[in-house]
C-alpha cells in the first residue's frame, strides 16, 4: 500500500504531489517542501494535523 497527498488537497495553490510506501516517509517528504515551499505551515501543529487528514492510499 503506498500514500499520497498533493499541496492541492490543502487548498494551497501549489502543483506539490507526493506518494510514498508508508506514512513516515511522506511526512519527511512533506516537511521538506513544507520548509521550502509553505515556510508559514512547517512548524504550525494545526497544519500537521490538517494534512494528516487527508493523506490518502493508493
Amino acid at each position: 500500500m503506498a500514500y499520497s497527498l498533493t499541496c492541492a488537497d490543502t487548498g494551497a495553490d501549489c502543483p506539490g504531489a507526493f506518494t510514498a510506501s508508508t506514512t513516515e516517509e511522506l511526512g519527511a517528504h512533506l516537511q521538506v517542501h513544507a520548509q521550502h515551499a509553505h515556510p508559514d505551515m512547517a512548524n504550525s501543529p494545526e497544519a500537521a494535523a490538517m494534512v494528516q487528514g487527508l493523506i490518502k492510499t493508493v
